[in-house]
């Protein structure tokens, strides 16, 4: 199977995240850049919306203006518009008002993130239902762009074979090599299999390290069934660059296991991600989507399996039917 390279206009119902809920609150409105435009965020009094940003009348960002209540200004020359619905709610400049409103895209609200996608805006139960069941929430939360396709952003935060490998997280990997409960020698084989696959997700096995992988449209869940757990969602931003959302959340009712877990997630693994993790995908991208020598094996299941669930059968659509 040969990881292909994209056109996101083949994908315009997947969900992505495009705020995070406690931000977003405290802002009232946030900036984004996905699926090769950019976007507004609005907070709407709880029921987020998402936009086209750029105002009706001249093109100016609306990010650049002002939330004033239920409507946002534009900068330029003063128009606003409803956050609820995008529709056209005051234009100063004018004697007599011209309909217009701001270009709508889907959004929906679920955990502590805030989704959007590109196709029908009306079709909310069907981008739910490419979600986790249980988005998580009272998450700790890092970010980072990845320069490489969505695709292999979500399989980096799953790729168990790569983890002990890192130059700084070996001496971390021996001591919690300590504490596993399986046999599992880190740097070895990791096979895994294909166990479950219902319409939102694949769930893969990799038996020596006693783990369950779920994989969806855009996000990889990883739990160990100890103190860990992961929700890694993706924001493709063009074809060959990726807003990466890593959420943790421990699973204990320890305060102090907790701590300690939220404090390893934010000083060791958020090193990783910015540091090798980056700099790898970056550096193999290329070489995946031209199929330059690649040969996916036993360790790399989910990201087969995602390609073939969520990838390959939305491009051959798309090539089919044309844009």
């Amino acid at each position: 199977m040969k990881p292909p390279a994209l056109d996101l206009q083949a994908f315009p119902d997947l969900p992505f995240p495009v705020a995070h809920v406690p931000d977003l609150r405290r802002r009232k409105m946030v900036k984004i850049t996905a699926m090769e435009r950019d976007l507004v965020v609005f907070w709407n009094d709880g029921d987020p919306k998402v936009y086209v940003d750029s105002c009706p009348h001249l093109g100016l960002p609306m990010s650049l203006g002002k939330v004033e209540g239920d409507t946002v200004r534009c900068a330029y020359h003063g128009w606003s518009f409803r956050t609820q619905d995008g529709e056209v709610a005051d234009q100063p400049t004018l004697r007599k008002k011209r309909p217009c409103k701001l270009k709508r895209l889907g959004s929906l609200r679920a955990g502590d993130l805030i989704f959007a996608w590109t196709g029908d805006p009306d079709a909310v139960e069907a981008a739910r239902g490419l979600l986790p069941e249980q988005v998580l929430d009272g998450f700790a939360l890092f970010r980072v762009v990845f320069e490489c396709p969505f695709y292999l952003a979500l399989f980096s935060s799953v790729d168990y074979a790569h983890f002990p490998f890192h130059t700084g997280y070996r001496p971390f990997y021996k001591l919690y090599n300590r504490f596993r409960t399986n046999t599992h020698q880190p740097g070895s084989a990791f096979p895994s299999k294909v166990v479950d696959e219902t319409d939102r997700r694949v769930t893969v096995r990799i038996e020596d390290a006693d783990r369950d992988i779920h994989m969806y449209a855009t996000c990889a869940e990883m739990d160990d069934a100890s103190i860990n757990f992961f929700q890694t969602y993706v924001t493709p931003i063009s074809p060959m660059k990726t807003l990466y959302w890593e959420c943790y959340r421990p699973r204990t009712e320890s305060r102090v296991v907790n701590m300690l877990a939220r404090t390893t997630f934010r000083t060791v693994t958020t090193r990783l991600l910015n540091g090798e993790d980056r700099l790898w995908t970056r550096l193999s991208a290329p070489n995946v989507v031209a199929g330059d020598n690649i040969h996916l094996c036993e360790n790399d299941v989910p990201l087969g399996a995602h390609l073939r669930k969520f990838v390959l059968p939305r491009l051959k659509a798309h090539n089919a039917t044309g844009p």
